[in-house]
């Protein structure tokens, strides 16, 4: 016998998977929204590399983020960071055209989004919980796969951007994302705007997919 052959249960069966359906979609835009705005002025720099120098102090003062550059565009932006307390210096890469530095809140984690190219960025993260900062590594090429897993076969991306990062408001666990690629076919014309809100959790770098829009 059916479930549904008795209209009470199935208009009960109904009601709770709606408000199944509808908690869902209170939390995704929940988190969408911390998304939009979980960073404190403080905690973050722009710059580019024709800047002179530019730095950031993470919030308990035990470290420095610093770019330097010499307003050449043959040349790029050093990147550094320095223990405040035994002044040692830390060369952690170059910058060759735009990036932006996140603290968390906790002077864990610095969070760098590079924006080496005018269609394209590289997310890198350092954690800074020993004397000397430590990169996480292979961050950049998971997201990379994720992003694309949404590209259907016989497309590509036009562009890979992240427009708003962060890190999670009251502690360091989580990042918070919102990534513009849109995609078109290899062959033929026309293209689709696709946006994706993701969220990274710092201590194992597992990847959640918050909602995709695609237009």
């Amino acid at each position: 016998v059916s479930l549904f052959a008795n209209p009470k249960l199935k208009e009960e069966f109904v009601v709770k998977l709606t408000k199944i359906a509808l908690a869902f979609v209170i939390i995704a835009f929940a988190s969408l929204a911390v998304a939009l705005d979980c960073s404190s002025p403080r905690e973050t720099v722009e710059f580019s590399k024709f800047d002179a120098t530019v730095s950031l102090s993470s919030p308990d003062d035990s470290w420095n983020f610093v770019s330097t550059g010499i307003k050449s565009p043959d040349r790029d932006a050093s990147l550094e960071l320095i223990n405040r307390q035994s002044y040692r210096r830390y060369a952690i890469g170059w910058l060759v055209r735009d990036g932006t530095a996140f603290w968390s809140s906790d002077s864990k984690w610095l969070l760098l989004r590079d924006e080496y190219a005018a269609d394209d960025t590289k997310i890198r993260l350092f954690e800074l919980n020993q004397s000397r900062p430590k990169e996480i590594r292979g961050l950049d090429r998971r997201l990379r796969r994720h992003i694309l897993s949404h590209v259907p076969s016989g497309h590509s991306t036009l562009s890979i951007t992240y427009p708003k990062v962060c890190l999670s408001p009251g502690g360091s666990s989580q990042i918070l994302m919102t990534v513009d690629a849109p995609f078109a076919p290899n062959a033929g014309s026309g293209g689709t705007g696709m946006m994706i809100d993701l969220s990274v959790d710092l201590s194992t770098q597992q990847i959640s997919e918050i909602i995709v829009r695609r237009n």
